[in-house]
C-alpha cells in the first residue's frame, strides 16, 4: 500500500541522510580474502528510495512533532498494516544529552509487515542500505525470494531473518536464479560488524542452473568485520566452491564469528570418472572440480558449533587456520555423495601455516552410506605432495572426536596426519567405523604406497613435535591420501 506523497517525503527526509553516509555500492577488484578463494567483490543493486514507497502504508503517520517522549528521546513511527515488523531502525541511536540539539535525540522506527515472495534481492539490499546500522528485515514464513544478485548487508548490526524465527520448513527461502550468480547473501562488506543471518533457507540451485566456474560461495561472510552471526540456516546446492565462506579479510582482520546450529548441504558432486575419485553409484555424470565445501572458515577466534553438514564433497568443514577458533559439536554425514575430507586442517594460507589455538573437539563424522576418504585431515601432505619443510602447517588440537559408519559406509582413514608440526591429537574414537577403498592411478603407489586402510595414520618424518594418541600407524612416509578411490570395505571396527 502506498503512502501519500507528503508522508513518503517525510520518511525520505529521515532516511536520506543515512544514505549519504552509507558505503558507496561499487565493485572492488581487490578481493577481501587474500588466501581463501579470491574474487571480485560484487556490487549490490540499490533501488531509488521512491521505489520503496509501496512498503509504507497509506495510513502511515510520522509523529515528528509529537510531545510523546521515550526515555527523553522523541520517537517517530510509521505503522504499517500489521503488527509484524519488516524493518526496525534506530536512525540516530542514543546520544549524550544536548539541550540545543533535539535532532540528535530523535529515533525513527519504521515498522511494516514481513516481505513476501514478491520481494527481490534489490528490495532487501535497499532496505539495508537506506536503513543503515541496526536495521532488521523480516521475511514472511514460507516466502520464496528469487534473487538475481546477492542480498547485501552494508552496515553494522543488521539482521535478516524469517518473522517469528521458525526453525523448520516454514523458514523463508532465498533462491539463486541468475545464470551468472552463485552468491545469495553477501555479508563480507567492510565494516558490516555484528550482522546476523538467521532462520532462513538458502537454495543455491545448482541442480537447476549448474556449476558456475569461479563462482563465489553461496553465503559470503567475514572479510573486514567482527562479530558476525550465522545461525539456524539451511543452505544447500551451491553453484560455487562452498556453501558458507567466512573469509579472513584484508590482513586477516576478521574475528569472532559465530556459525551455529545450521544445516549445510548437499554441496557439490564427486566426479563420475576421474583419477582423483569416482562416484560410487551411477546416478548422474559429473566431471572433475564439481566438488564443494560445506563450511569454509578462515575468520579467527570464531565458534563453529552444533552444525550438521550432509553430503559435502570437498571438505565438509575446512579450517583455513582460523587462529583461536573452536570447532565443536558438529556432525558431518556422507549419505549420497562421496566426501574427500570431513574436517580439514591442510591449508597453509592465510596464516602462514599456523593453526595456533584452534581446537577441533567433540565432533562426529559419519560415513553413513558412502565413502569418506579422510575423516580429519591434518597437514598439507594429506591433501597433496609438497614435502618442503617451509610449507608445513603447524599447531592446533584435535580431541575427543568420534568416527562411525553405517552398514555400507566407510572411511579411507579416520585421521591422517602428514606435513604438520606440533599438533595434539588425543581422545578420538573410531571403534564403530569401517575402512576400505583402493589406491587410484593418481596415487604414488610404486614410490610411496599409502598405509593400509585403518583408523589413525601418521607420517612421523613430517609431524615433529606432535603429541599423538595410541593407535597411530607410523611405518610409512606417505602423502596425497585423498588419491584413494572407492573399493570394498576391508576393516569393520577399530580397537581405538
Amino acid at each position: 500500500m502506498l503512502a501519500s506523497a507528503g508522508r513518503f517525503a517525510t520518511i525520505a527526509a529521515f532516511l536520506l541522510p543515512l544514505a549519504a553516509t552509507a558505503p558507496t555500492p561499487t565493485a572492488d577488484a581487490t578481493a577481501p580474502s587474500k588466501a581463501t578463494p579470491l574474487h571480485i567483490r560484487p556490487t549490490p543493486r540499490i533501488l531509488p528510495l521512491s521505489a520503496l514507497s509501496h512498503i509504507f502504508d497509506h495510513d502511515a503517520q510520522i509523529n515528528a512533532s509529537s510531545t510523546a517522549q521515550e526515555g527523553g528521546t522523541l520517537v517517530a513511527r510509521s505503522m504499517l498494516h500489521s503488527e509484524a515488523s519488516l524493518v526496525e531502525r534506530d536512525l540516530f541511536g542514543d546520544h549524550p544529552e544536548d539541550e540545543d540539539t533535539t535532532l540528535e535525540k530523535r529515533r525513527l522506527q519504521i515498522r511494516a509487515s514481513c516481505l513476501d515472495s514478491t520481494a527481490t534481492d534489490a528490495t532487501i539490499s535497499s532496505l539495508f542500505y537506506y536503513g543503515g546500522q541496526g536495521t532488521t528485515v523480516f521475511l514472511c514464513p514460507g516466502a520464496v525470494i528469487s534473487t538475481t544478485n546477492a542480498i547485501f548487508f552494508t552496515a553494522p548490526q543488521q539482521t535478516l531473518t524469517t518473522y517469528g524465527n521458525p526453525t523448520g520448513s516454514t523458514r523463508a527461502t532465498i533462491r539463486v536464479t541468475a545464470n551468472n550468480q552463485s552468491c545469495a547473501v553477501y555479508g563480507a562488506w567492510p565494516g558490516a560488524n555484528n550482522v546476523v543471518l538467521r532462520n532462513i533457507q538458502v537454495d543455491g540451485n545448482r541442480p537447476g542452473l549448474g556449476l558456475l566456474q569461479g563462482g563465489l560461495a553461496l553465503l559470503e561472510f567475514g572479510g573486514n568485520t567482527v562479530g558476525q552471526v550465522i545461525t539456524q540456516i539451511r543452505a544447500f546446492e551451491p553453484r560455487g566452491w562452498s556453501c558458507l565462506h567466512a573469509a579472513e579479510g584484508d590482513g586477516n582482520q576478521c574475528s569472532s564469528m559465530t556459525i551455529s546450529n545450521n544445516a549445510i548441504g548437499p554441496s557439490g558432486h564427486a566426479p563420475s570418472s576421474a583419477q582423483q575419485f569416482r562416484k560410487r553409484d551411477s546416478t548422474g555424470s559429473y566431471g572433475p572440480y564439481n566438488w564443494a565445501d560445506g563450511i569454509s572458515i578462515a575468520c579467527k577466534a570464531s565458534s563453529v558449533t552444533g552444525n550438521t553438514v550432509t553430503d559435502a564433497t570437498d571438505g565438509a568443514i575446512v579450517i583455513f587456520g582460523a587462529l583461536g577458533s573452536n570447532i565443536q559439536g558438529n556432525m558431518v554425514i556422507s549419505n549420497d555423495r562421496q566426501l574427500m575430507g570431513g574436517i580439514n586442517l591442510v591449508d597453509f594460507n592465510p596464516y602462514g601455516g599456523s593453526f595456533a589455538g584452534t581446537v577441533v573437539q567433540s565432533n562426529t563424522v559419519i560415513a553413513n552410506a558412502n565413502f569418506i576418504k579422510v575423516g580429519v585431515a591434518v597437514g598439507g601432505l594429506v591433501w597433496g605432495s609438497d614435502n618442503r619443510t617451509a610449507s608445513r602447517t603447524y599447531g592446533g588440537t584435535i580431541k575427543n572426536n568420534v568416527f562411525r559408519s553405517g552398514s555400507t559406509g566407510y572411511f579411507g582413514y579416520a585421521i591422517a596426519a602428514s606435513g604438520h608440526n606440533s599438533t595434539t591429537i588425543i581422545g578420538n574414537s573410531a571403534r564403530q567405523a569401517n575402512f576400505g577403498g583402493v589406491e587410484s592411478s593418481a596415487c604414488f603407489t610404486s614410490l610411496f604406497p599409502l598405509p593400509p586402510r585403518q583408523a589413525f595414520v601418521d607420517n612421523p618424518w613430517t609431524t615433529p613435535g606432535s603429541t599423538l594418541q595410541a593407535g597411530f600407524y607410523k611405518n610409512l612416509a606417505f602423502g596425497f591420501a585423498i588419491c584413494l578411490a572407492p573399493g570394498r570395505i576391508t576393516v569393520r571396527g577399530s580397537p581405538y
